[in-house]
């Protein structure tokens, strides 16, 4: 099982890590603006909607462990997961999936290319945007001159905001294995099916694994909270609540972009909880060797844990739970190498 997932920037292995009380926090604090306004638009939806929305993004990954691979000695952090489309690191954790997922199949692509297609500027609502540019991007993509020359694609949902004109900008990006397709007819394809638009991207891509990675970011969020009006915020949850916002067809078809519990899941052992082996870096041999294992990539021997501590300590916050309940877990997201 490998999931890098890049949610932290670099620091120092040991300095500064007994500040975090949680593995959340230690996330939170290296993307502050974007985890506090994923909090900020929770409490809003559950204002408007009398949810419990903002209790569950809160507790996400707030609960932690170090985990062992038996086989490689390799160290992750196993986290409980809310799964809400619009929390930060659950998104951050999706891109990592779906671009692991993908890269088999876009590397190895005979003729890698980016699509980017969107719909002219109007004032209709959000939802009857999205719908209109979904079932024009399905005509578009059935039509005879395209499905004969497209293996496969994998497409994926982006919106952005003009606050000038105050106007949802809707577009949908799709990676293909294409061969070459004339600009021009494009065009005029995707302006007969949309009654009159005609903006239409297309590129050969030499840089697969870079544009995989940009693009598949959207498969979890279609767009960056922090770049929209809060006033829009209920408009942009109740347009994606239960929405599909990525896909795949031809040669891609059988790729799943849904995270699920790994298949090595098994393999994996917990030798201590995050707080409390990231309190002890600096005074305990064991924590240092987990901390640094996990963010220097390395590997620690069997029986390398936090054992010792919690002999002594029954009532540790983030002692690892019994080993029944952990292996029947399905929720849990397992990061590796965040530095």
């Amino acid at each position: 099982m490998e999931n890098s997932s890049p949610l932290v920037q670099d620091i120092e292995t040991t300095a500064r890590t007994s500040s975090f009380h949680s593995f959340r926090a230690f996330l939170d604090a290296r993307a502050p603006g974007s985890a506090q306004a994923a909090t900020q638009f929770y409490q809003l939806i559950d204002s408007i909607e009398q949810s419990e929305k903002s209790k569950l993004l809160e507790e996400c990954r707030s609960r932690a462990w170090f985990v062992r691979n038996e086989e490689t000695g390799a160290v992750r952090v196993a986290a409980k997961q809310c799964r809400l489309r619009w929390c930060f690191h659950c998104g951050e954790s999706r891109q990592q999936f779906v671009t692991q997922a993908l890269m088999p199949w876009y590397t190895e692509a005979k003729a890698p290319k980016l699509l980017t297609v969107t719909i002219k500027h109007t004032d209709e609502p959000l939802p009857s945007q999205i719908d209109f540019l979904y079932d024009s991007f399905r005509k578009f993509r059935n039509r005879k001159f395209l499905k004969d020359n497209i293996d496969g694609g994998v497409w994926f949902f982006q919106v952005t905001y003009n606050q000038k004109s105050e106007q949802w900008h809707p577009h949908i990006h799709a990676l293909l294995d294409a061969s070459f397709m004339d600009h021009q007819k494009l065009m005029e394809l995707w302006e007969k099916i949309t009654n009159g638009s005609t903006i239409v991207h297309i590129r050969s891509v030499n840089d697969p694994e870079h544009t995989l990675t940009h693009n598949a970011r959207y498969a979890a969020r279609p767009s960056a909270l922090v770049k929209i009006p809060e006033d829009r915020w209920p408009d942009l949850f109740e347009a994606f609540d239960g929405r599909r916002i990525c896909g795949t067809w031809g040669s891609a078809r059988g790729i799943s972009l849904r995270p699920q519990k790994p298949d090595d899941a098994n393999k994996w052992h917990d030798v201590g909880g995050f707080t409390t082996v990231s309190s002890l870096v600096d005074t305990d041999d064991s924590a240092k060797s987990i901390w640094e294992a996990w963010s220097l990539s390395g590997t620690i021997e069997e029986g390398v844990n936090m054992d010792h501590i919690y002999k002594f300590d029954d009532d540790a916050g983030d002692k690892p739970p019994p080993k029944d309940e952990w292996d029947i877990e399905p929720y849990f997201d397992y990061v590796g190498n965040p530095f």
